[in-house]
């Protein structure tokens, strides 16, 4: 029998970002492929020293680890499934039925007006300010993981705060059983889609990467890449790069690659929640037909661009959350169709975000039936 290649992978102490705990995981399930070797050094920064030296053959990190690094000498080989973006928040009751005023701590400012786009009321606040307002000295455990989310949860008990928002990763790490209520996209219940508040995720949340040498022979680890995280990073940073510095940390990107019948099966329920899709029925178009009780009838169609599709979610919410621009674009992944379906949206999210930002001149011509002050002059209607 052929031998397994040899590969040694490096990681780092848990960052509270997820990261270790996948690594670990992939290599259990694939050791019947590769001899895999795992060595934990302290720090990133001897971590990368250490494989440029060619003291291994790979080094696992998130994909915003990858950004701040010096690339030099180095390249991405492989991507691992994406994990779960979304955020949760750690409190007794789901958003919707926190006390009227309840105070939570949120480090991300684009999740902070999320939730105030869903509950005004709520008073939002990030740890430091909450330490100001309790005259609370927080200076020794600021960047250090751990010893804020047992402040954050010492807070919660106390009933100091109502609850508070952070990673995945960060929740996993809590040693308490606590509840906890994802900020997500709703897409298990789609005929609530316009009825509930949804939290497009940060940007690039959730990506794991394989870094090897420049030279590295990528395709010996082929089997263990994810080609649909692959492809959702690459349009989901194009986007993210393209926006300007002031926009970025207010902004929610998300890109999925889905099968054309889920995303049908979605919308199918919105129109007509009774319907229910048949065996073979994977790809669907409304009929002209109706019967006796004018339900819309739903038959197979051979018209459609067949495969799976990428998905692509943005917004940007205004300062007070009382504005907010989203959109939604769904592109085959045949022939790599969505480079022009992400380009088109690039463009449209700068011409709209310049639209919303403009002042309106006074109107001189006066229309019939609208109030006064209809023709003032007014400031854009997102203030960023």
């Amino acid at each position: 029998m052929e031998d397994r290649p040899r590969l040694e992978v490096l990681t780092t102490p848990s960052s509270y970002d997820g990261v270790r705990l996948q690594v670990e995981n992939v290599i259990v399930q694939n050791r019947d492929l590769f001899n895999f070797k795992m060595t934990e050094l302290p720090h990133m920064e001897v971590a990368v020293e250490s494989l440029k030296k060619g003291n291994a053959d790979l080094l696992a990190m998130s994909i915003n680890q990858w950004k701040e690094l010096d690339k030099d000498g180095l390249q991405i080989s492989a991507f691992l499934p994406r994990r779960e973006p979304t955020w949760v928040l750690v409190a007794d009751d789901k958003p919707e039925y926190l006390p009227y005023g309840g105070t939570i701590v949120c480090e991300k400012e684009l999740i902070k007006r999320q939730l105030l786009r869903m509950r005004a009321d709520l008073e939002v606040f990030s740890l430091a300010e909450i330490a100001i307002r309790q005259n609370r000295d927080i200076e020794a455990i600021e960047g250090q993981p751990a010893e804020e989310l047992e402040l954050l949860e010492t807070l919660r008990v106390n009933g100091e705060i109502d609850g508070y928002v952070i990673s995945r990763g960060k929740f996993s790490q809590i040693r308490t059983r606590v509840r906890r209520h994802t900020l997500g996209m709703q897409r298990e219940k789609p005929t609530q889609e316009f009825e509930r508040s949804t939290f497009i995720s940060p940007p690039l949340e959730g990506f794991t990467v394989l870094v090897s040498r420049s030279g590295f022979p990528s395709s010996v680890i082929s089997k263990i890449n994810d080609i649909a995280a692959e492809t959702c990073y690459q349009i989901e940073n194009s986007i993210f790069e393209a926006l300007s510095d002031d926009l970025k940390h207010v902004s929610g990107i998300f890109v999925e690659q889905k099968k054309l019948s889920t995303i049908l099966k979605q919308y199918v329920k919105l129109i007509d929640d009774s319907y229910a899709l048949k065996i073979g029925e994977n790809y669907l178009i409304p009929s002209n037909k109706k019967g006796r009780d004018m339900r819309t009838k739903w038959n197979p169609s051979r018209d459609l661009i067949q495969g799976p599709r990428i998905c692509i979610y943005f917004e940007i919410l205004s300062k007070n959350s009382n504005v907010s621009l989203e959109m939604v674009r769904i592109e085959p992944i045949e022939d790599n169709r969505y480079e022009r379906g992400k380009n088109v949206l690039i463009k449209e999210v700068k011409f709209l975000i310049e639209l919303l930002q403009k002042d309106h001149d006074e109107l001189k011509r006066l229309i019939s039936g609208l109030p006064e002050d209809y023709a003032s002059a007014k400031p854009g209607l997102m203030q960023l």
